[in-house]
Parts: C-alpha cells; sequence; structure tokens
C-alpha cells in the first residue's frame, strides 16, 4: 500500500504539444496524435511537459480559500479562470518550456499564450479531480 501522505515527491506531469501555423498562430494539445491530425499542414510543432506536485489536504485548503469570495451582498463569487491560474502557480514544481534553472515563476505563467495555459490547466484540473 503506498503512503497515507502526499509528499513532496509526488508529482503530476503533463505533456503537451504546441503549434505554430504558418500566419504565427500558436495552438495547444495534449493529445499529440489527435492535435497534429487536426491543424492544417505547414505547422511547426515542440512538445513540452511541466510537472506539478499533487496536491495535499493542505494544498486543497489553501486553494479553496483563495478560490471563492463570499460577501453579505453578494454572496459567493467564484472565477474558474482565477481558479485554474491558483492551482497552477501553487502546484507547479518545473516545466520544459525555458532554458534556465526550470523553475517557472508566477511572472513567467503570465506571459504564457492563453491556449497553453488554459489547456494544461484544464488537463491539470482534469487528472487532479475532486481533490481540488
Amino acid at each position: 500500500m503506498r503512503s497515507l501522505f502526499v509528499s513532496e515527491s509526488d508529482e503530476i506531469t503533463i505533456k503537451f504539444t504546441v503549434a505554430e501555423d504558418k500566419d504565427g498562430d500558436i495552438f495547444c494539445g495534449i493529445n499529440k496524435e489527435e492535435f497534429v491530425k487536426s491543424l492544417e499542414e505547414g505547422c511547426e510543432f515542440r512538445d513540452y511537459e511541466m510537472v506539478f506536485k499533487k496536491p495535499s489536504f493542505g494544498d486543497s485548503v489553501k486553494l479553496y480559500s483563495s478560490i471563492f469570495n463570499i460577501n453579505a451582498n453578494d454572496g459567493v463569487n467564484f472565477n474558474p479562470v482565477m481558479a485554474r491560474y491558483n492551482k497552477i502557480i501553487a502546484l507547479i514544481k518545473r516545466w520544459t518550456l525555458t532554458d534556465d534553472s526550470g523553475k517557472p515563476t508566477e511572472e513567467q505563467i503570465m506571459k504564457l499564450h492563453p491556449f497553453i495555459a488554459n489547456t494544461v490547466g484544464i488537463q491539470l484540473e482534469n487528472l487532479i479531480g475532486d481533490s481540488i
């Protein structure tokens, strides 16, 4: 039986492919084979990965407190894009998008193309399920 506790070495790896078409438009996909077939010829493809820590109960508590805003006038406010951003920021450990130490900064994450951030963020949500 594996440990009942989440350790720093427990990771989730998301592999993805980024395409650039002849007009310079950027696209991102998780399933490379299907992704390549869905685009027109002449695209340039590159493979990358992001590695996230597996969320613990403590991570869940911190993330939930930052995702939901409760106020007396409007009730509960939930912003799914902010929730996705907070998960990426809180859980990311490293990526292959840079030539530096591999540890992404919040500033670098904010500069990601929206297709990349959303594709990876949705896949992260799919992989961690209801734990956060």
